[in-house]
Formats: C-alpha cells, structure tokens, sequence
C-alpha cells in the first residue's frame, strides 16, 4: 500500500512540474522521449504482429549546488497477439524492479496491457573529492560494448536494443576521486535475502595510458575478483574484462566461474566503423541451443550467466551512408557443435534533429534435428521523437 501511494504522489509531482513554463530558468530539468515500436514475428506457422509504445520522462532537481535528485519513469502501452495469447504476460514485463516495488500495471486478460516504472529515483550529492548516491541507480562497471563481466550490479541483453538506459539497483554508492583519472568505489545493493545482496569495491587508476579497474566483493552468491582495462594498440581501441566467481554457499548447486570478455574497435576516415569481441565462460556448453537466447532480454542477467556458450563471438559494422541514414550489421557466433548465429541488420532515418525511424531485423540461427535453420525471425520498425 505505501509503494502505490509513492508511486501516485511521485506522478502527481511530475504531472505539477511538466505543467509549468519550462523556457523560465529554474533549477530543474524534464527531458523524455516517446517510441513505437511494431514487432512482427515470423514463426512456422503463424505471423505475430505486436505494438509498444513507450514513453520515457527524465527529471533533474537541482535543490542546491551539490545535491542533484533524478527520477526517471517508464511508461509503456503493449498491445497485440503476444499480449493477448500469453496469461502471464504481464509477469514476463515486469522485470526492472530491485528492493523496492516501483512499477505497476494493468489486470491480465486483456488484449492490452499497461506498465509504469520507476527506474531511477535517488539522491546525488558532490563533494571536492567525494561522490554520494543513494536510490535506484544505474551502477555501470563494464568497459565493453556487448558483454560485461565486471558488471556486478546491472548486467543486461544486447538484444533488449529497446531499453538503452539499462536497469538499475536500490543501491548506495560512495565515490572517492583519486589524483588524474583515479578513484575509489564502495557499492552496495538491499535485500532481505543475503544471497541476493551484492556488495562490492573498486579502484581505477591510469598507468601507460590505459585505464585499469580492479574490483573485489560479494556477489549474490558468490566471492568475486575481477580485472579491466581501457586503452588503444596504435588507432584502435582495446578493452578487456575478466572476473572470477567463486561460490561460497550453495556449492553443491553453484560451480566455480571464470568470464573473461575481450573487444577491439575501430572508426575510419570514410565513417566506417568496426567492433569485435570474444567472450569465454568457463561454465558454458557447447551444445546449449539458442532457444534460451531468445527470450534473453525477459529476465534480469547477471554477471555470471552472460551467454550460456563457452565460446561467443561478436562482430559489428556501421556506416553513414548519407547524413540522415545510418546503416549497421551485428552478427554472434557461437562456435559450438551447433554453430549458432545471431543476425541483426539495421538502418536508421534521422527524419528530423528529435525524431529517427529505425528499422530492425533480429534472426537467430540453429542446428535442429539435423537442419540448421532459423529458429526466430523477428523484423521491428521503431519510430522515436525525443523532446
């Protein structure tokens, strides 16, 4: 009951701020967009045709000059066969939330559904030195575009390409600045459950023109140690992440893992842009299906689980093909014995400077009974303006 009343007094302070003249100075900020995104899924039988709309609203309140307080809510309108064939799917969306229930949504049974979110609420204080934030808050630690082992606190699917903000965690965060490009790091996560606690330090420093990031604590169930870097080899960039899982409970369910993720990128003149990674996951199989990627972006990932293959590959290509048309190619491989692929073509029309139309293909591939064939065809078209 106290959640739902935070959650309608929080809406009533936007609705009141979002009313006033926002070309006045003042010590607030409002920014958002709105998207729709249509979804047409190819399957072997059927075509399923969905539609989202997604409106997103950012505020800043700048109380003094080293308080800053953001809230950011999501509100999102489904709509389609997908909603109205699957009971549960007002569970299958209500992902996002961490300690504290911020969201809610409309009753199931209907061809619609409605969903708002509360993914960032917290308080930011700065000091000389010093960084403090406390609610929910996006702690990102990887360094690498697609997979992200040092991501302790907020990992998530390269194929979610619809939530570019990422999830957050009801966490505290405390920052300490340390000489040229140094600092160090203390988070932590609530919960009442202690295996679902993560709690963690890091400490970046810069050393040969690269910046290194060493990082040690406790995840959920786990001890962990981990390493990463950013630098370049010549004009290309460099990356790595690498860390260590080791299972202090739960041991006879939970194995020992090493994730280790490595990436290189590079931009031509001509705008031609390069990205290449390899992932390695001591835990991995290499006669896991695709089928378990599919419906990645569902559910929240962690550090530990970022692909269930041993071996994953990735390669990315973008270009301008003109100042208002974007193009772009994405392609995973996992080397297994079923040599599965992930496909994801795109183009993107900037039709005005705030408002873009993309258009997406997502297929995955994979061996089944002998015939390898595509096991998911999904095409998107996504219009957004941006105010």
């Amino acid at each position: 009951m106290f959640r739902a009343q935070y959650l309608i007094l929080l809406f009533t302070f936007i609705h009141a701020v979002h009313g006033q003249d926002i070309e006045k100075p003042q010590n607030w900020q409002l920014t958002g967009s709105i998207k729709d995104l249509m979804t047409v899924n190819f399957g072997e039988d059927s075509t399923l045709v969905d539609n989202l709309i997604h409106n997103r609203m950012n505020f800043k309140w700048y109380p003094s000059e080293k308080v800053t307080f953001y809230l950011d809510i999501r509100n999102r309108l489904f709509h389609g066969d997908l909603v109205r064939s699957i009971p549960e799917y007002a569970e299958f969306v209500d992902v996002g939330n961490d300690y504290l229930d911020l969201s809610y949504q409309t009753s199931k049974g209907k061809p619609w559904l409605f969903q708002t979110m509360i993914d960032r609420a917290y308080l930011e204080w700065y000091g000389d030195e010093w960084e403090i934030r406390l609610g929910r808050q996006r702690v990102n630690w990887g360094v690498n575009l697609i997979w992200n082992p040092n991501d302790l606190f907020n990992a998530y699917s390269f194929f979610d390409f619809d939530y570019e903000e990422r999830p957050g965690s009801d966490a505290i965060r405390v920052r300490k600045y340390i000489g040229y490009a140094g600092s160090l790091e203390l988070v932590s996560n609530y919960s009442e459950e202690a295996d679902e606690i993560v709690m963690a330090g890091m400490w970046k420093t810069n050393r040969w023109n690269y910046d290194f990031q060493f990082l040690t604590g406790k995840a959920r169930q786990d001890l962990v140690l981990g390493l990463g870097w950013a630098g370049n080899i010549g004009d290309a960039g460099f990356k790595g992440e690498a860390t260590y899982f080791y299972p202090y409970t739960n041991k006879e369910l939970l194995d020992k893992a090493f994730l280790v993720s490595l990436s290189t990128d590079y931009s031509f003149e001509n705008s031609l842009y390069l990205n290449g990674s390899v992932l390695f996951n001591s835990n991995g199989s290499d006669e896991r299906s695709v089928d378990g990627l599919i419906f990645a972006s569902s559910g929240v990932l962690t550090a530990r689980d970022l692909s269930p293959f041993k071996y994953s590959t990735f390669i990315q290509a973008g270009y301008s093909f003109h100042p208002l048309i974007n193009g772009g190619l994405a392609v995973i491989y996992y080397p297994s014995t079923r040599n599965s692929l992930f496909m994801n073509p795109s183009v993107t029309f900037s039709i005005k400077p705030n408002l873009d139309l993309d258009l997406i293909g997502q297929v995955f591939l994979d061996d089944q009974e002998d015939e390898y064939e595509a096991v998911a065809k999904i095409f998107y078209t996504r219009i957004k303006w941006s105010f």
